[in-house]
């Protein structure tokens, strides 16, 4: 039985409206979530952010992850800056485990009333803009939980294993982010490169829901595929670009992305609808 969620409207500074959540947003809760986001985002000249200050949260399941990302694509279609304030170590995994941390944008805390432009969200690296291979990634694992939280994917045995398989490739292809980056620029892409092909592969091997996956994120890595390092007159290299520093983290970041969802993937036969309770070690 749920503990019931609390939904109060906190101050906060011109143009932004802060929404405390206190309990738990579940199935149950799911309804009274959605109602509130949507109250917090009816239109307004003078709202330009909503800020949900999660600190109060103490258990948030897909369902609740839902509202969020239904809530975060509203705003994002309104204009309105959208941010999770303070996300408790729970909810802090379930977005980590199901690739929406790099979705959402964050601050530790609720923005103050006497600043008006409150606390700055913290920034991603360069390469991690709207239209980064990072973002779209997580956003296609985002929708993958969200299907399979919903009962719309039933990960079957066979797509269990291709996706734990390929999770294993991408690992080996591409490392922690300190490796990777201390490794020569002609060898990372190598490393991308690599990752392509793996993708490629397991695209080959599957059909149904797997297969569009993999298909969007092949397509969301595309940009390596138009890189090269080695030095050559720009009429004999076909059209490639040298990459930047922030376009190879990215892409590699992406790849982790890919990586992480792969593995959820991989456990979710094996998992309930909804996310595990603080108390199971999540």
């Amino acid at each position: 039985m749920s503990a019931g969620l609390s939904v109060r409207r906190r101050p906060a500074p011109p143009g932004t409206r802060v929404v405390g959540l206190v309990g738990e947003a579940d199935l149950d809760t799911a309804p009274r979530l959605a109602d509130a986001l949507r109250r917090a985002l009816s239109p307004s000249p003078t709202v330009r952010a909503v800020v949900v200050d999660c600190s109060g949260l103490a258990f948030c399941d897909c369902s609740g992850l839902d509202e969020l990302l239904r809530a975060r694509r509203a705003a994002e279609a309104a204009g309105v800056a959208f941010r999770l304030a303070a996300p408790s170590p729970q909810l802090a995994r379930l977005l980590e485990l199901t690739g929406t941390d790099i979705v959402f944008s964050t601050v530790e805390q609720v923005p103050a009333p006497e600043h008006p432009e409150g606390r700055p969200a913290r920034r991603r690296p360069v390469g991690r803009g709207h239209d980064g291979m990072t973002t779209r990634a997580g956003s296609l694992a985002a929708e993958a939980a969200r299907q399979i939280c919903d009962g719309l994917w039933k990960v079957s045995d066979s797509e269990t294993e291709l996706a734990r398989t390929t999770a294993e490739h991408l690992g080996r292809a591409v490392g922690p982010v300190d490796d990777q980056r201390g490794l020569p620029v002609i060898e990372r892409l190598e490393r991308l490169r690599e990752a392509l092909a793996q993708v490629a592969m397991a695209l080959a091997r599957t059909h149904g829901p797997l297969a569009w996956f993999l298909a969007r994120t092949a397509e969301a890595l595309a940009p390596v595929l138009h890189w090269r390092t080695l030095l050559a007159d720009p009429a004999q290299a076909f059209g490639t670009v040298v990459p930047t520093p922030g376009g190879l983290a990215d892409a590699e970041d992406a790849v982790r992305c890919l990586r992480s969802a792969l593995v959820e993937l991989s456990t979710a036969p094996h998992q309930a609808a909804t996310a595990v309770r603080p108390d199971s070690g999540v």
